[in-house]
């Protein structure tokens, strides 16, 4: 059970180091993105690790099904891209 959790904590950890990396790298902080890309790649090689052992794979099948439940419901919603425009579409409909 614990394997399973870990492949869906070290999943988000991934995700939101490479958001980390790639909002660093747009605001020009070069030291900070490489930071985040080494932290990354440590997450990336950890997960790698825990997926080898064989059944949480199916943790992390169960993941992306989860993740690409809440993109197709992003998506349809207009692809919002702040809790305002959350808020204003909300009212709106």
């Amino acid at each position: 059970m614990v394997l399973f959790y870990a492949v869906a904590v070290f999943v988000s950890f991934l995700v939101g180091l490479l958001a980390m990396t790639r909002f660093a790298r747009t605001e020009g902080k070069t030291a900070l993105a490489w930071v985040n890309g080494l932290a990354a790649a440590a997450v990336a090689f950890t997960l790698l690790v825990n997926l080898l052992r064989g059944w949480p794979v199916l943790s992390l099948a169960a993941t992306l099904a989860i993740a690409a439940g809440f993109y197709a419901r992003w998506v349809r919603a207009g692809r919002p891209s702040g809790l305002e425009d959350v808020e204003a579409r909300a009212e709106a409909g």
